[in-house]
């Protein structure tokens, strides 16, 4: 079983514990794993999957935990970004790891640009609100998913 798959299964035998808190924000495993599988599915149509990596240069909140969680649930690996990294450093992460897409927030000012076709998905951008409100919030299906994530896919590049 996946790490995704587990966090799926605790949520379902305890969806209204707190899973989640951060300042004034307090999400349950129900919430969190709604919006990760939203979040997965956006990931999906971008091209994420097994073997992929996708960039997160997030500040420490609910959209760090929901985007590592979204990204495993696609199977792919996360890279960790920091974005106040030394702008050469970031350029040559970015390069050097080929994401599939670049998951961060409009506040997040000083990253470079990957490369023309690697797409930026800005969480807090409106656009982006908007777009993954009307994904499912159910768990993803096999369909969706022709090669569901497991234990021997990489999680985490560093």
């Amino acid at each position: 079983v996946s790490l995704s798959g587990l966090f799926e299964e605790w949520a379902a035998r305890t969806p209204d514990t707190v899973a989640v808190v951060y300042e004034d924000q307090r999400w349950t495993y129900r919430e969190l794993n709604e919006r990760a599988n939203q979040l997965a599915r956006h990931l999906l149509q971008t091209g994420a999957g097994p073997e992929h990596r996708i960039a997160l240069a997030l500040p420490r909140s609910t959209h760090t935990i929901t985007a590592i969680l979204a990204v495993l649930k696609t199977g792919a690996a996360y890279v960790p970004l920091d974005p106040d990294y030394p702008q050469e450093r970031l350029t040559h992460l970015l390069h050097d790891s080929k994401p599939t897409a670049l998951i961060t927030t409009t506040h997040t000012t000083t990253l470079p640009t990957p490369t023309h076709t690697t797409p930026h998905i800005l969480l807090d951008h409106p656009h982006t609100t908007t777009h993954l409100q009307k994904q499912p919030h159910t768990n993803l299906t096999p369909t969706e998913q022709p090669t569901p994530p497991n234990p021997h896919h990489p999680a985490y590049l560093i």
